[in-house]
């Protein structure tokens, strides 16, 4: 009976999808040099593609998580860390790419002094932060 279990659900995630290319932008390098490829993820998967923006963020995209066929965690280094879960590497993808973007826009903000920072800027933070996780 177990044998006939683990091979209705088994995982889903073929072995050719493990080659997960995602650009390489002006700000985003290889964690660690590409050496967490194939490792254990935080969710527990095999890790197919990590990114870290050299401002101070990093994004993962990880195969089987547990009974879910794909992850993406992202964090902003000492302000959040988040996980999304995907059945499908096309949605799991896009869902990277665009997270980059916001990631790169959050950092951003960031860079603008703080004597310069003022309510406004307080409120727009908090939107794009809440926008990043929710979508």
């Amino acid at each position: 009976m177990k044998e006939f279990i683990k091979r209705i659900f088994r995982k889903s995630t073929p072995e050719e999808v493990l080659n997960v290319e995602i650009e390489l932008t002006e700000s985003w390098i290889k964690y660690e040099n590409g050496n967490s490829i194939g490792k254990k993820g935080s969710e527990g998967g095999k890790i197919l593609n990590d990114q870290e923006n050299i401002n101070g963020a990093r994004i993962t995209v990880e195969a089987n998580a547990g009974n879910i066929p794909f992850a993406v965690t992202f964090g902003i280094y000492g302000l959040l860390f988040h996980t999304e879960f995907f059945s499908k590497i096309e949605t799991a993808t896009e869902y990277f790419k665009r997270k980059k973007n916001e990631i790169d826009r959050i950092l951003e903000m960031f860079e603008i002094p703080q004597d310069n920072q003022d309510i406004e800027w307080e409120n727009k933070k908090d939107e794009y932060l809440e926008k990043l996780i929710s979508e």
